[in-house]
């Protein structure tokens, strides 16, 4: 895969990675040759899937922790990253995310409880929103200094045609605008920003929150009437990433079965 995709070598940086879609990610960007980071707010978590995907696809890898919504923590992670890297970014891939709590993603805005409700809105902005811009904010000169780099942004459909989950909705939403001034700011620099709307993924987050009516009901949603793998996310990653997609930037790639369509 590393011929085909310009990637052997690269070192990449996944946050959120120590489970779920940004595992996937991370996996999939290490079958491609990339030298990979796994970041998570657990470091034994982190270091132990950064040595799973080491050994199993032979590539350089370490474990990390970090919490992208602290600029301080955020911080701590680059200088050991760069460490570990030799000063080398070429792919930073903005995954964590807060985490899916029923009761902020099922209440509409009227009927947050207003004790909650700053609350709510502000702790997933902050891991969502200010955590994309933090670790973007560090990456930039990493990239500039070598004249290119791509960075990926996970967002989700609800930020493009809104939800109940109206917190999970504005953050996303501020993800895209991230991305879409990181695009239009850097090109000159050879650095591409694109994002991902994901629709429903099946991992033990959401899939397994649900009764079977409710992930039969999700998977009815989309055309190809079922969930997306988070194999299937990586996959689409990996080609935003790659030398297959070198004239693209600034775009928003659905991938959800077709339940969006634009």
């Amino acid at each position: 895969m590393s011929g085909i995709f310009g990637l052997k070598e690269q070192v990449a940086l996944v946050t959120g990675a120590s489970r779920g879609i940004g595992r996937a990610i991370a996996e999939t960007l290490a079958e491609a040759g990339c030298d990979v980071a796994v970041t998570s707010r657990n470091a034994e978590e982190s270091r132990r899937v950064a040595e799973e995907i080491g050994r199993a696809r032979s590539v350089r890898t370490v474990g990390l922790r970090a919490d992208v919504s602290n600029q301080e923590s955020v911080r701590g992670l680059y200088l050991q990253l760069c460490t570990w890297s030799s000063d080398r970014l070429d792919i930073l891939v903005c995954n964590a995310g807060y985490p899916m709590r029923p009761e902020i993603w099922n209440t509409p805005l009227h009927a947050t409880p207003p004790a909650k409700l700053a609350a709510w809105y502000q702790e997933v902005f902050n891991t969502d929103a200010l955590g994309s811009m933090l670790c973007t904010f560090e990456a930039l000169p990493l990239m500039m200094s070598k004249r290119g780099g791509r960075i990926l942004y996970i967002a989700s459909t609800p930020a493009l045609e809104g939800y109940r989950g109206a917190p999970y909705t504005m953050a996303k939403a501020a993800v895209l605008g991230l991305m879409r001034d990181v695009a239009r700011e850097y090109g000159k620099y050879n650095i591409r920003a694109n994002a991902l709307a994901l629709g429903n993924i099946r991992t033990p987050a959401t899939f397994d929150q649900l009764d079977k009516a409710g992930q039969e009901a999700l998977a009815a949603e989309a055309p190809l009437r079922r969930w997306g793998a988070p194999e299937e996310v990586g996959k689409t990653a990996l080609f935003l990433v790659s030398d297959l997609s070198s004239f693209v930037t600034g775009q928003v790639l659905v991938v959800d079965g077709g339940t969006v369509r634009r």
